[in-house]
């Protein structure tokens, strides 16, 4: 790894399965630090067989296990078992990091809670992801809850918000929440790394995945609280938004969140008496005729233009749209790969295939984008490391501590 690695010199222990926790470390590992990614020995992180699979030669490789787990190193190792774990505590003491989301109660039940590695490093910062949360002192009802992305997000409103207003509740695309904590659990780490070159001491931070989609909701929230109104799916009723047809059968989509832009809207589709209508003259009053009066006078206007040419005419006069692509359009998308977002990962197994890179690019350091690890790969290494002679490795091996 370059030493002009935003986190060249960080190391991370991944204990860790599914995405949120992996998706945090590779993040890191992105950004320039040792990840080493704490596995099950003959077992592994779950989304190793997960499908879609390619397969070669007897050996088979997961595209949701490649999306999370890039530029990691994988230590196979066996925590619960007392070799295991003393391994495992003599490697803590060598690291800045953990990030674990393991059901709460597990790490403890292990002899591996945070107050227990906080003596072996009190550099440490330990980053627990969970579904509601691992703190003692900030216990709910549902702390002991296993969760998995469709779980909090029908507990955080966040189903209540998606699908047609007369229709069932619906979810947005899977592992939504998973990736939001992930990405804030990072953030964290980096806000506690920067606290300790301060204090010296390292934290523990709780992370939980209902908090954290909470937070994304905070305008529906922020409006149930300024208003006492519920929002509800298919209406904003403080925000003109919604999607027409055009002629070619596509879809744009708009907002009109000011007067200007309304005024912009009717001038681009020729339609100027509608700025001067007393039921369409506020935000408030434009949301509630968005479906009924706004959408048929846009279809209408574009019955005989392509959604890109009604695009690009309401851009020329000032109003925001887009065009709504489908994931097969988006990965063909010239502006995709302009921005190169997509980078190829390569494996023996799988040959490339694109992934999206860390969607921040910097002007002095460019992320590595190396295959990801086969399970215990660096095992080895790791031990070495440690100062483990071959004969109690060999013994850790017939004893299934390591692998």
């Amino acid at each position: 790894m370059s030493d002009t690695a935003p986190l060249f010199g960080i190391r991370v222990l991944g204990v860790e399965h599914f995405i949120s926790g992996p998706w945090c470390t590779q993040i890191l590992a992105d950004a320039g630090a040792e990840v080493i990614k704490i596995e099950r020995p003959g077992v592994g992180d779950p989304r190793r067989s997960y499908d879609p699979m390619i397969r070669r030669d007897g050996e088979g490789v997961s595209g949701g296990f490649v999306s999370y787990n890039r530029n990691k190193k994988s230590l196979a190792i066996d925590i619960t078992q007392p070799d295991g774990r003393d391994l495992f505590l003599d490697l803590v003491e060598t690291a800045d990091v953990l990030v674990e989301n393991m059901r709460p109660g597990m790490m403890e039940r292990c002899g591996l809670g945070y107050e227990v590695l906080a003596e072996r490093n009190p550099r440490l910062v330990y980053c627990a992801i969970s579904g509601f949360g691992k703190r003692q002192d900030r216990r709910g009802p549902y702390s002991d809850w296993p969760a998995f992305d469709p779980v909090i997000q029908a507990m955080s409103g966040l189903a209540s918000l998606i699908g047609d207003r007369d229709g069932p509740p619906m979810l947005a695309p899977a592992g939504t929440t998973d990736l939001l904590t992930g990405t804030y659990a990072a953030i964290g780490v980096l806000l506690a790394l920067q606290q300790r070159e301060r204090t010296g001491r390292g934290q523990l931070l709780d992370t939980a995945m209902y908090d954290v989609t909470i937070a994304l909701l905070e305008r529906p929230l922020m409006i149930q609280e300024w208003t006492g109104r519920t929002q509800v799916r298919g209406l904003d009723a403080f925000t003109p938004v919604g999607m027409f047809r055009c002629g070619d059968g596509e879809y744009v989509s708009l907002i009109i969140p000011t007067d200007e832009m309304w005024r912009r809207c009717c001038t681009a589709i020729g339609r100027p008496d509608l700025a001067q209508r007393e039921d369409l003259s506020s935000v408030l009053a434009r949301s509630e005729h968005m479906h009924d009066v706004i959408v048929p006078a846009l279809e209408e206007w574009a019955a005989d233009k392509t959604r890109r040419e009604a695009c690009e005419a309401l851009i020329a006069a000032g109003q925001p749209a887009g065009m709504v692509q489908t994931i097969a359009e988006v990965h063909k998308c010239p502006q995709v790969a302009a921005r190169g977002i997509l980078v190829p990962i390569d494996d023996p197994v799988t040959g490339p295939k694109r992934h999206p890179r860390l969607p921040v690019l910097m002007s002095d350091y460019e992320p590595p984008a190396r295959r990801v690890p086969r399970l215990g790969e660096h095992t080895g290494e790791l031990l070495a490391e440690l100062a483990v002679d071959s004969e109690r490795e060999e013994m850790l091996r017939s004893q299934g501590v390591i692998a």
